[in-house]
């Protein structure tokens, strides 16, 4: 599996994820709960995509310096994201925090195994 391979396999499953969470809330707890979830899913997601388009915005024939900034700068504004989008969501949501951090936990794990399956493959 390749690396863009594997970010597509990884972004592919947690939007599955996502929507087959947030149909069991929505019929499980109604519509705000699955709003909720939409909205735990999108908080993995959106970090995650900016992070892969910082890192491999870099040629892959850069210097070292260069690919590692790209990186920590890509890996520090992931997490400065992810902490402003929760902010925003629980917000919305406080009353509907199950379904928000249920969701974006599952698709977080998602993104774990993809990475363990994928360097399973490559050895």
């Amino acid at each position: 599996m390749t690396n863009r391979s594997t970010i597509a396999t990884v972004f592919v499953g947690q939007s599955l994820v996502t929507i087959v969470a947030a149909v069991v809330w929505l019929m499980a707890a109604g519509s705000f709960s699955g709003l909720a979830a939409l909205a735990g899913g999108g908080i993995a997601i959106l970090p995650g995509a900016y992070f892969a388009i910082k890192v491999f915005s870099v040629p892959a024939d850069a210097p070292l310096k260069m690919l590692a900034n790209a990186f920590y700068k890509g890996e520090a504004l992931k997490f400065v994201i992810t902490v402003v989008l929760f902010i925003i969501a629980l917000q919305w949501f406080a009353d509907n925090f199950l379904p928000l951090v249920t969701t974006y936990i599952a698709a977080l794990l998602v993104y774990w195994l993809a990475l363990r399956v994928g360097a399973g493959i490559q050895r």
